[in-house]
């Protein structure tokens, strides 16, 4: 069995980056969090949009008269640069995110490939009578009640 990722987080880093992530957030106080349904209720502006957004502020800037009369053009402003500023973020951290994630799902396959192992080793144990085996085996088969259709060990394909 291939061991990826062998590597552990100390109390001092899981430390420090819980407090990076909370001080981005406090440096972003302006977020919000919206509705599944208050979500699809928006009108997204898509990449193949934002040229056109663009393009329709930098008109309105241009021609005082197209400007809509009870619009404020600064709002429209933030409104663009802060979605600009935003994509970069999102970019950086949906990337960190994924290697997280990816991270973690290689790690805790790891490890339940290696209890699945210590589970057949006590299996095998208890057939053949040896010392703990048994209760160690009865223990961890009692963890698979109602799990549906186990996994062997050397199965990785339907891991």
């Amino acid at each position: 069995m291939e061991n990826k990722v062998n590597a552990a987080i100390d109390a001092a880093t899981q430390t420090k980056v819980e407090a990076a992530i909370k001080s981005i957030a406090s440096d972003l106080p302006f977020l919000i969090e919206l509705s599944a349904t208050e979500s699809k209720r928006l009108s997204h502006m898509e990449a193949g949009r934002a040229d056109f957004v663009r393009r329709a502020l930098y008109l309105a800037q241009n021609n005082p008269k197209i400007q809509p009369q009870f619009f404020e053009m600064v709002n429209y402003e933030n409104d663009i640069n802060l979605t600009q500023s935003l994509d970069v973020i999102i970019g950086q951290t949906e990337s960190l995110l994924k290697r997280l994630c990816d991270t973690r799902d290689q790690a805790g396959s790891e490890a339940y490939l290696a209890a699945l192992e210590v589970y057949s080793t006590t299996k095998r144990g208890s057939a053949k009578g040896v010392d703990g085996a048994k209760t160690a085996y009865d223990e961890l088969k009692g963890m698979f009640n109602g799990q549906g259709k186990a996994i062997k060990p050397n199965d990785t394909n339907k891991a």
